[in-house]
């Protein structure tokens, strides 16, 4: 199935869809987290992807890192392992409201780490 168009990785909810979230692991990097989880719950090759860009979002009052990755093929098989876990690839026309709902700072990760 190939679409057209950004997508992204979601939860649906009842209210729509959220953000795939997980909690960061002890001694480790958010994206280390997030990798770590591809790998081992989800069961993707993780040796493939490559981190495009990362923003720090707000949602909910609490700071989140938000990850794009580009090069992963979400052909039928990789959709199947993310399903099993309860996530979508949706796309971001289908999203409006999810955006509405996250606030996305104007300064990169890296420089809140000095405050």
């Amino acid at each position: 199935m190939t679409s057209k168009g950004h997508i992204f990785l979601v939860k649906p909810s009842v209210r729509g869809y959220n953000f795939y979230e997980l909690p960061v692991r002890a001694g480790c990097s958010p994206l280390a987290s997030v990798l770590w989880d591809f790998r081992h719950t989800i069961g993707i090759d993780v040796d493939q992807l490559r981190l495009y860009d990362s923003v720090m979002a707000e949602l909910d009052q609490e700071k989140v890192a938000v990850f794009v990755f580009d090069h992963l093929i979400v052909d039928e098989q990789v959709r199947a392992k993310f399903e099993q876990q309860g996530l979508e690839f949706v796309l971001a026309s289908k999203l409006h409201e999810l955006f509405a709902s996250v606030h996305v700072s104007e300064t990169t990760p890296f420089m809140n780490l000095s405050k």
